[in-house]
């Protein structure tokens, strides 16, 4: 975890739809920061369209940017689909755990008592493969070797046109030659077979189709334009996405139940999921995000990555990648917020962009109601950095309405630099280093800044005030030697 000017043009520009907004001033105040935050990732390039959705404490707001493609302009809109890939994980935990609480069946219940099969195989040293194990990653064994060699061909294209060579028997014959090469509960690797196994297990204590059983729950929460794997039909709505190559990737299929992936939705629908998970106050939600398993890596609940932060206190919070299209979905109940993001791109440059929103998005969230200063001044500062920086300063004393802080404006400041604007982030971190002189890592982003921009003069300077506050500070020593050496040559 961490993780305005009007913009009105801006959102027209890039093809923003369908706005929800609070009345609630601080809300409404937060929301355009949301919008300005987007809007700006986009102009980066590296993206095609994102949708965001943001709760909290009982407002919510929607809102998408973008065109789906580059030569269509086609916008997305509340109707636009999304396949959530992993993120149908949780769909699947959220019915086990209601499982669960129906004393349909246990976590410790050996998954063989619901198998088609006797699998004696299915143990380690007489222990078995529990309910538990196949909610928390934490089978005990690998992918089989067949499957795993159909979901390569998945994301690769290969079946994107023709029909997938495998079945629900197909792996069930693989599961009889499997081994286990850990005790079940002891090593986690994430994989698709647990959550497989976990819908076919639901259908037998049920004595249902999963898609019934996930149709119905969709139901419950209101959900009414989200399928599972109901590409053909919704096709004209579902969005595809880009590849790291920028060509148009295959919507992915899932050759068994649709427990690990194969939910497409809306952002509307997923929304109301996360709501859900906020106001309905159902024990299954209390279940399914409950701690099952945790190394010094991972903590999971049913397929939730579950955490717990200092300011946020507790969260849980799933992703999902699918061939082009990446979301995240997260939950922070006791502070009552949450975020969704989607977007249509997959290459490296755009999940780092896709990682900063996340961020810039969740700081808001935490510190709300007050609104992030930095907010406030940004366009401004994008064409006046120095009147930009006066206004900072003098808002910054209005604490009741507005945080702010040098450690923020130093994120900002390198943020600046990972976009090669070398030019403003040696401003935003002399405005940093204004609010906090004794702070010696500003002086030290300063002079990474400096010598980016080839001003080495300034760059030695700033190291030297790095020493001046911390003497032992041996990243300072190293690069004033390097400029040392740099300057004698050129004279």
């Amino acid at each position: 975890m961490t993780k305005i000017a009007s913009i009105i043009c801006l959102l027209m520009l890039f093809g923003c739809q369908s706005k929800q907004k609070s009345s609630n001033e601080p809300f409404e105040q937060l929301s355009k920061s949301v919008d300005q935050y987007a809007t700006n990732i986009l102009s980066r390039g590296n993206i095609n369209s994102m949708s965001v959705a943001i709760y909290k404490n009982g407002s919510s707001y929607h809102n998408y940017y973008g065109t789906v493609d580059s030569v269509s302009k086609k916008p997305l809109t509340n109707q636009s689909l999304f396949e959530i890939a992993s993120i149908s994980k949780v769909f699947t935990g959220s019915l086990m755990a209601k499982a669960i609480l129906d004393k349909k069946l246990t976590l410790d219940n050996d998954i063989r008592e619901f198998l088609p099969r006797t699998y004696p195989n299915l143990e380690f040293e007489g222990t078995p493969v529990t309910i538990k194990n196949i909610v928390t990653h934490t089978l005990g064994f690998e992918t089989p070797k067949k499957l795993k060699n159909v979901y390569s061909k998945i994301f690769s294209g290969e079946y994107a046109k023709n029909p997938i060579v495998y079945t629900l028997e197909d792996l069930f014959d693989e599961l009889e030659t499997t081994t286990l090469s850990h005790a079940p509960g002891t090593f986690y690797a994430y994989n698709n077979v647990g959550p497989e196994i976990a819908a076919y297990i639901l259908e037998q204590v049920y004595k249902k189709p999963y898609p019934e059983l996930l149709s119905d729950f969709f139901k419950e929460i209101g959900m009414e334009n989200s399928y599972l794997q109901d590409y053909e039909q919704h096709k004209d709505h579902l969005i595809q996405g880009y590849t790291e190559s920028g060509e148009l990737a295959m919507i992915g299929k899932n050759p068994l139940l649709g427990g690990a992936s194969g939910i497409i939705t809306t952002l509307p629908d997923l929304m109301k999921f996360l709501q859900y998970q906020l106001e309905a106050k159902q024990p299954f939600i209390k279940e399914a995000t409950r701690t099952l398993f945790e190394n010094k890596e991972e903590k999971l609940g049913y397929f939730w990555d579950v955490g717990y932060a200092e300011e946020e206190g507790f969260y849980y919070l799933k992703t999902g990648t699918s061939n082009g299209v990446q979301s995240i979905l997260l939950v922070c109940p006791d502070a009552n917020y949450g975020q969704i993001l989607l977007m249509n791109n997959t290459s490296e440059k755009a999940v780092n962009d896709w990682i900063s929103l996340y961020n810039k998005i969740e700081y808001d969230l935490i510190k709300f109601p007050k609104i992030n200063l930095w907010s406030q001044v940004e366009p401004l500062f994008l064409k006046n950095s120095k009147e930009a920086s006066k206004q900072y300063l003098a808002l910054k004393k209005d604490t009741v309405h507005y945080f702010a802080t040098a450690n923020y404006l130093n994120r900002v400041g390198y943020d600046f630099l990972s976009q090669e604007q070398t030019a403003l982030a040696i401003d935003v971190f002399k405005l940093a280093i204004s609010t906090d002189p004794e702070n010696a890592n500003l002086y030290d982003s300063l002079g990474e800044a400096y010598y980016k921009a080839k001003q080495y003069k300034k760059a030695k300077e700033s190291y030297e005030n790095v020493l001046k506050l911390d003497p032992n500070n041996t990243n300072a020593k190293k690069n004033s030697n390097e400029i040392n050496l740099i300057l004698e040559h050129r004279n």
